[in-house]
């Protein structure tokens, strides 16, 4: 998407040996603690420290590159792996379907992250800006933060700079969605688990559709509990017609990025990079 013609003119490398080691030791060793709870939906909800935001101490970027990208993806794969192992069914995978969910999923809880935490960092600071987000526990501005883009693209900075405001552009449906229904944390974690589970049912079809829509039916039943028996709200239908709203604009924002690279820019007959418009 971002090289040249040429790609041989931009090759940069990112050695994750060390993450599929840290994955392996992981998944070898299991859930870091027994946790109790009634159900696996409760277990996974206890497990989500990265729900916990809290809104006066989020740094700034002042400066994001390389270093900060790899970092960001290391955090969240790790992040990933130590939560699904809270999950029994996960756990009784083998390890070729535990990867292969991981590594399919990984980047859509990364992108429902980012888009709650800053709903939560919009919540708790009023002198927000649209373009902020909330990445890890940092925050991103858009407009401010000086941004290293030469070892990802051959395309001017300006190009790629509009090319990520467009992806932020669509996530802010999504961060207002999360505002309005202000969920619970059973709620948020329901929510990050279906995206991530329907998402990689559709993406492999087969046996990785059938162990996840399994997954996700383990997880609805146990959210009606929770409605019924801790909420006493039988009549919840409305509120999950709500959760499922946010979740599918999640899956909507993937099919719509697609078609992002040549509604933004294209190559001229050069071969040189031309802004749309231009």
């Amino acid at each position: 998407m971002f090289s040249d013609l040429k790609p041989s003119n931009l090759l940069t490398f990112i050695d994750v040996h060390k993450l599929v080691s840290e994955a392996s030791r992981l998944l070898n060793s299991g859930c870091e603690s027994p946790l109790i709870a009634e159900n696996q939906l409760k277990k996974l909800t206890m497990g989500a420290n990265f729900l916990k935001l809290d809104a006066d101490i989020v740094e700034f970027f002042g400066n994001f590159g390389k270093m900060e990208f790899v970092d960001i993806i290391e955090y969240y794969f790790v992040t990933v792996i130590k939560w699904m192992l809270r999950f029994e069914e996960f756990q009784k995978l083998d390890r070729n379907l535990q990867m292969t969910l991981l590594n399919s999923i990984w980047h859509v809880f990364m992108k429902f992250h980012k888009c709650s935490a800053t709903a939560m960092f919009r919540k708790a600071n009023q002198n927000s800006r649209p373009f902020q987000r909330v990445i890890r526990n940092v925050c991103m501005d858009f407009e401010k933060a000086k941004m290293d883009t030469t070892w990802m693209s051959d395309y001017p900075h300006q190009y790629v700079g509009i090319y990520m405001k467009s992806q932020a552009i669509h996530e802010e449906d999504v961060i207002e969605l999360i505002e309005k229904l202000n969920p619970t944390d059973v709620e948020l974690t329901f929510m990050f688990a279906q995206t991530c589970f329907q998402y990689a049912g559709n993406r492999f079809q087969g046996e990785i559709m059938n162990i996840t829509d399994r997954f996700q039916q383990i997880l609805a039943n146990d959210l009606h509990k929770y409605y019924t028996v801790e909420m006493r709200n039988p009549r919840y239908l409305k509120r999950i017609a709500d959760l499922m709203k946010v979740n599918n604009t999640i899956q909507a924002i993937g099919h719509a990025e697609k078609q992002i690279d040549t509604d933004i820019f294209y190559r001229g007959p050069s071969g040189k990079a031309v802004l749309n418009g231009n």
